[in-house]
């Protein structure tokens, strides 16, 4: 072997080492948005969601006037807690009448956040119920009085720990593609 082979392979080797031995560096940190405690867990809409409000007359954008709380169809301040609400929209006629919206309220700092990710179709005959279907729906709770200010409905603590208390029971359902 001549010597310039010999040189070549020695190079090749010390490349190899280098690389292998001398290159490690320490890893990449991952850059995450930190969410505040006080948001709603992230959430995504289910699937085929669009093409499905679309069938019931819903398209993104659209604001839909509901009770927050069936349970809290009243005049007067409504309370709530973090849990799961059936909210009913206000309508006299049409695919909303016979509808339900499902989702979870969030109760944090000066706000009740909503998150809704189903709906429930209640089909009568003569005047009696005789099935319903749920079907996947996407949208969030805004105040319908201050909904420019942000998403949420503005509360007050409320006397337990983890509860609000709001101006009325009324609030806006915004239908959305994704929630934020």
């Amino acid at each position: 072997m001549s010597v310039a082979r010999k040189l070549q392979w020695i190079l090749a080797a010390g490349l190899v080492v280098g690389l292998g031995v001398g290159c490690a560096s320490a890893p990449v940190q991952e850059v995450k948005s930190l969410r505040p405690s006080w948001m709603p867990p992230k959430m995504t809409c289910p699937p085929d969601t669009v093409e499905q409000m679309k069938r019931m007359g819903l398209k993104v954008g659209d604001r839909i006037d509901v009770v927050v709380d069936e349970t809290q169809n009243r005049p007067g301040s409504a309370h709530y807690k973090s849990r799961f609400v059936m909210s009913l929209p206000k309508v006299e006629e049409g695919e909303l009448k016979n509808m339900s919206i499902a989702g979870y309220l969030y109760v944090a700092n000066h706000r009740v956040y909503g998150r809704y990710d189903r709906a429930y179709v209640r089909y009568y005959e003569e005047g009696k119920l005789r099935d319903f279907y749920e079907v996947p729906f996407c949208g969030v709770l805004l105040d319908p009085r201050w909904d420019k200010d942000g998403e949420g409905i503005i509360s007050y603590p409320g006397k337990e720990r983890g509860t609000a208390v709001v101006q009325d029971s009324k609030g806006v359902i915004l239908v959305v593609e994704q929630f934020p």
